[in-house]
């Protein structure tokens, strides 16, 4: 747990944590252009499938995805992003929170907390869209299971899950 916490603050001190606004700019960005939201889909990492929802100003997000793995889930993942570099293929690294409800249809419902860490690639194929790969690392932070007499705290291990995502620039 607590090389997992020091590598987040490490992240966050880097990249996210950045006084200085100026740090995460890429030559073909400046502190006036304006705010780009996306939209798209995502296929893996936090649900089977989720719908995405993403500001992104001066190289730094924040992305909302809310998703399903089998239809009796809902999955919430809130993250901030910090994308590095410029051009049509960027990397990202991320950190946030996903939570995770299951909703069995013969025992009462569970409940995860997780932390999560992405890391990827973001490819602006054309103008308004962008495809991108991801790999989440993720631990459970807090658990309620569906089975009652099941008590057992998280497991502490780190998860990576494999996603592949498609977003659409608003041209606004």
């Amino acid at each position: 747990m607590s090389r997992f916490l020091a590598g987040l603050g490490l992240f966050t001190i880097l990249g996210l944590g950045s006084a200085d606004p100026l740090h995460a700019l890429s030559p073909a960005q400046s502190v006036d252009d304006p705010p780009v939201y996306r939209y798209g889909l995502t296929l893996g990492g936090t649900a089977l499938i989720s719908l995405v929802f993403e500001y992104e100003s001066n190289n730094r997000a924040v992305e909302i995805a809310i998703g399903t793995f089998s239809g009796r889930d809902l999955s919430l993942a809130v993250t901030g992003k910090q994308y590095l570099g410029g051009g049509d293929l960027r990397a990202f690294a991320g950190a946030g929170l996903w939570a995770v409800a299951a909703f069995p249809a013969d025992q009462r419902a569970g409940f995860a907390l997780i932390a999560r860490a992405p890391i990827g690639v973001d490819w602006h194929a054309l103008e308004r869209h962008a495809a991108g790969f991801e790999l989440n690392l993720n631990r459970a932070l807090a658990m309620r299971r569906p089975d009652p007499v099941d008590e057992r705290p998280p497991r502490t291990r780190i998860v990576p899950l494999p996603a592949f995502y498609y977003r659409f620039a608003d041209p606004r």
